[in-house]
């Protein structure tokens, strides 16, 4: 597992692979068990139990590029690379966003359970894994790959590219409260996280400056690197990664901590509307600090010279892996790593999340409209989302609901359903981002339509729970009481 090395030749060269997040089209869904995970002010319509391999799984991708810009059909119908003379440098370059990105984020839950204590009280107690990747690939490098030593000499000034992959264990406790006693319709709630590392690879070029003429190229590049995980140790040998493995020394990477926080306000009209809710949560407010013995440092700052891309054709036998990696190989020692002696404990940041939402439910709450604003605060810019949601609640048992994304420069359709019975096994499936036209990827000896052909956004999100029927029913209850006080007046006679 040449972890830096597939990281520069797989998220930045070919950025197209899966992740995932919380479903977003359920924050509107009233009774899901898991629409606390975006805001802890929300609860559940009972009390729930989920566990592996039932609970919460997901996976998907969301990036403002996809196979489009970078596979283009000939004329026999088969499929080039950007980087095949057939393909012009201008119908390549224009296709491409100003700042391409790629987020990933996986997560899988081993253990969910929601419960409550008494009329105002829920709380929530939970075990998670959690991964998150992020590549950031500034355009000029791509015009570098394409049109290379295009004239005598040629310059380039490649800044703020940046690869980052995140894993750590979640355990988690989430409390709300109904705070109606003093302004009625507020909820608040809270939730605090403690995360353990598995691991964090992080590659950063500040500054790669190119100066290319026909005998060599003139090389100047600001770069770091850092792996932290314990049980690895990697090797630098003629500008490739390698890696030793101790499963002896197998261990935590580190430790941290996370919160989150949310609010939710009903102002009550009437019954046929119900109220309109106004809420906002923030997530993943949080540090983990790596330790000093699990850290490797890398470091390029030297100029170097540099006889340019060997042994890198691109004719119609062109075999793709072979090629990138070649060109990877080629990239690496542009960068020229060097490893670092300093053995400094790290701390850094993990990716919060803000949400502000605003519902308004008709038709005597069985649908709703709703607009959902999300703020993604990455490792090194911000991603911004508005949905919006429409959700039909025919029973209290069942949720269908259907949102439209604005995801930054694209859009997309969006997709939720769940049966949320009050006891007994409840279910969910959906997604955010939906694509609508794919192409083929060679899997297994077969051709399979998965990879989406315009922006590479998708996730699904899918699982099932317990629900265990005990949610406080102020009504319900006082009927019991009632019921209690007729018996006891039966028998007083």
């Amino acid at each position: 597992m040449k972890k830096l090395y597939i990281l520069l030749s797989v998220l930045c060269l070919f950025p197209l692979v899966a992740g995932g997040q919380a479903l977003k089209g359920s924050y509107f869904s009233e009774y899901s068990p898991y629409r606390n995970k975006l805001n802890p002010a929300f609860v559940p319509r009972s009390s729930y139990l989920g566990f592996t391999p039932l609970t919460n799984m997901s996976a998907g991708l969301t990036s403002n590029i996809g196979m489009s810009n970078f596979l283009y059909p000939s004329a026999d119908g088969t499929l080039l690379t950007f980087m095949h003379p057939d393909i012009s440098a201008d119908s390549f370059l224009n296709s491409l966003p100003a700042n391409p990105h790629l987020d990933v984020d996986v997560d899988m839950d081993i253990l969910n359970i929601g419960f409550f204590t008494g009329k105002n009280s829920f709380w929530s107690i939970g075990l998670g894994v959690k991964v998150d990747a992020e590549a950031n690939i500034p355009k000029e490098l791509f015009t570098f790959l394409k049109k290379g030593a295009s004239s005598d000499p040629q310059e380039y000034h490649i800044k703020d590219l940046s690869i980052i992959q995140n894993a750590y264990l979640e355990a988690s406790l989430g409390y709300s409260h109904d705070f109606s006693d003093l302004l009625k319709g507020l909820r608040a709630g809270a939730r605090v996280k403690f995360l353990a590392a598995i691991d964090r690879a992080d590659v950063r070029v500040d500054n790669l400056n190119l100066r290319m003429a026909s005998d060599k190229w003139a090389v100047s590049a600001d770069a770091s690197a850092y792996l932290a995980m314990k049980g690895m140790d990697v090797t630098l040998e003629d500008n490739s990664f390698g890696y030793d493995f101790n499963t002896s020394a197998i261990g935590l990477a580190g430790m941290g901590a996370a919160f989150d926080l949310g609010l939710e306000y009903r102002y009550y009209i009437n019954r046929f509307f119900d109220s309109v809710r106004i809420s906002a949560a923030v997530t993943d407010l949080g540090f983990i600090n790596y330790r000093a013995d699990a850290i490797q440092r890398f470091r390029s700052g030297a100029s170097t010279e540099f006889e340019g891309f060997n042994d890198v054709t691109f004719g119609e036998d062109l075999n793709y892996q072979e090629t990138l990696d070649k060109i990877t190989e080629d990239m690496m020692e542009i960068l020229n790593f060097e490893e670092v002696s300093d053995k400094a404990a790290l701390k850094s940041r993990i990716r919060p999340n803000l949400y502000i939402g605003a519902e308004i439910p008709f038709l005597w709450n069985r649908m709703s409209l709703g607009l959902l604003y999300n703020a993604k605060f990455g490792y090194t810019s911000t991603r911004n989302e508005l949905t919006l949601a429409l959700n039909a609640r025919p029973g209290k048992w069942l949720n269908i609901g259907v949102n439209y994304s604005m995801l930054n420069a694209s859009k997309s359709i969006g997709w939720i359903l769940e049966l949320i019975p009050r006891s007994g096994i409840g279910c969910f499936i959906g997604s955010d981002y939906t694509f609508m036209e794919v192409t083929n990827l060679p899997i297994g000896g077969f051709n399979l339509p998965v990879l989406p052909v315009n922006e590479a956004n998708f996730n699904i999100r899918f699982g099932c729970y317990i629900a265990l029927g005990n949610k406080y029913d102020e009504k319900g209850q006082a009927r019991i009481e009632k019921r209690m006080e007729r018996k006891e007046a039966r028998r007083n006679r």
